[in-house]
């Protein structure tokens, strides 16, 4: 008597590549952060209108316009955090430098671009309320000049300094993991100097200086183009000292 054995079929899954692992989980604390950020946003501008308004008895101003320095700089200590907590488990875990710079530099830009959609539907949103009860919506914060009227060219304005933070962020982190915090801290002024350029051009911070009188000036695409220079090359740096750290063990 004999007995039939049945073939064991063993099922096959599709492998997760490693950059597609590291971009879901930098992805996912990303958006984690995001999300929590922008419901506290929300509720702050909502209370910040609510006692203007009580106060006052109108919002002639844009109140969503001051979350724009959150904006940039919490996402900007989030990059910072990105290099300096996962960049050791990643390499410890078998994954390469590779992998950890293309991931980062996607969380990072992806991270930017979400925050200037929600940021530009927000500002769009508040002067469509205002102007339904007949209030204005008029940006006084310092330096920033927003002129876009409509969705697109008001991410095309704000675009550039909310992923350059991102970048910058990466950059700043990267270089306190090579060289240590004595370096990465003297060395700040040139890691953040992209973002700050950047704020400055958009804003026209210098050209009331009589020595700058035109020097500024230009096409009012400028501020876009130099934001796509100073990405391009701010990656650039990020790549070239990420690919090249060494692991530092903790002591």
């Amino acid at each position: 008597m004999s007995t039939a054995t049945a073939p064991r079929t063993v099922a096959t899954g599709r492998r997760t590549s490693p950059l597609a692992h590291a971009l879901r989980r930098q992805l996912g604390v990303a958006l984690y952060l995001a999300a929590w950020y922008w419901a506290i946003a929300l509720v702050v501008l909502l209370v910040a209108t609510l006692i203007v308004w009580r106060v006052n008895g109108t919002v002639d101003v844009s109140i969503v316009a001051y979350a724009r320095q959150s904006a940039i700089w919490f996402p900007f200590s989030q990059a910072i955090l990105l290099v300096a907590a996962l960049l050791r488990p990643h390499l410890a875990a078998g994954m390469t430098r590779r992998t950890f710079v293309r991931s980062s530099l996607v969380t990072a830009v992806s991270t930017g671009l979400g925050y200037t959609l929600v940021l530009s539907a927000l500002l769009l949103v508040e002067r469509a309320l205002h102007s339904a009860v007949g209030w204005d919506a008029e940006i006084l914060e310092q330096g920033f000049e927003l002129t876009g009227r409509d969705f697109p060219s008001m991410v095309g304005e704000l675009a550039p300094a909310l992923v350059l933070a991102n970048l910058c962020g990466l950059l700043v982190g990267v270089v306190y993991h090579r060289f240590g915090g004595w370096w990465g801290t003297v060395t700040l002024p040139l890691t953040v100097l992209p973002i700050v350029a950047t704020l400055a051009l958009a804003g026209e911070w210098f050209a009331s200086l009589p020595a700058l009188d035109g020097v500024l000036s230009g096409p009012a695409d400028a501020p876009l183009l130099t934001g796509a220079v100073l990405v391009v090359v701010t990656a650039g740096a990020y790549v070239a000292l990420a690919r090249s750290t060494p692991v530092r063990t903790p002591r």
